[in-house]
């Protein structure tokens, strides 16, 4: 009987770029939004055209004109570089392991699922501003991350001394709380949609355990690899 595979730092990066090479999904949503930004950048940003923010952004106001394709728009604009990178480094790296365990096409509804709860929780909960305006990939990708940490709460989390499950249970808990705290908080320089990223997460959530069987254990995942790459003992 043999002990369990632990695998070593070199080795888990060299399966999380496996992992990421292999995202048709998450690469070609981060491809979109990226090119998305460098046009809306061109063209000036927020600043020179927020007409297209208006339009394209998530908002009470624009609901109510009717402007109902919002609530999947926002999630493929963002307000200024840093947020649209940041939030794609997340999306591949979190989109390319729910793809390797579900498949691209489970990606896609987590993504685009966790994106329409986290605007109706915008729309329905207090905004951290007035009149604020809701942009970025924030919702899909809290649904992405919290489907990925209940369907294999074992999985140790890149860069984090966290298990999955945890880091699942933390976001969910503190997005929450910031949510339904949000008319106590004094207002920041940064404005974040904290009802936004809780409803992704919540979203994400509940679509992993509607779906699973059994939790997918971190032993399960290391057999997968080791069937990929002959010579790695599970």
């Amino acid at each position: 009987m043999h002990s369990p595979f632990v695998p070593g730092r070199s080795q888990r990066w060299k399966w999380w770029w496996e992992d990421v090479r292999s995202a048709r999904f998450s690469l070609a949503l981060a491809g979109v939004i990226l090119v998305i930004e460098a046009v809306l950048a061109v063209l000036g940003g927020a600043g020179a055209i927020p007409g297209v923010y208006q339009a394209l952004g998530l908002s009470r106001q624009g609901i109510q004109r009717g402007w109902i394709w919002q609530i999947a728009s926002h999630a493929l604009i963002h307000g200024v570089w840093w947020h649209a990178v940041l939030n794609v480094l997340v999306l591949v790296s979190t989109g390319a392991r729910v793809e390797r365990i579900g498949g691209w096409r489970t990606a896609a509804r987590v993504f685009l699922m966790g994106a329409l709860a986290g605007g109706v929780a915008f729309l329905l909960l207090p905004a951290t501003e007035s009149g604020m305006v809701l942009v970025g990939a924030s919702g899909g990708i809290f649904a992405l991350l919290l489907w990925l940490t209940t369907v294999s709460p074992q999985s140790r989390m890149l860069l984090l001394p966290l298990s999955a499950k945890n880091l699942g249970l933390g976001v969910l808990l503190a997005s929450g709380i910031l949510a339904v705290a949000v008319p106590w908080m004094p207002a920041g320089v940064l404005a974040v949609s904290h009802s936004c990223h809780f409803g992704g997460a919540l979203a994400g959530w509940l679509m992993a355990r509607r779906s699973m069987g059994s939790p997918v254990t971190l032993a399960d995942l290391q057999k997968a690899r080791a069937r990929r790459e002959p010579g790695v003992e599970p």
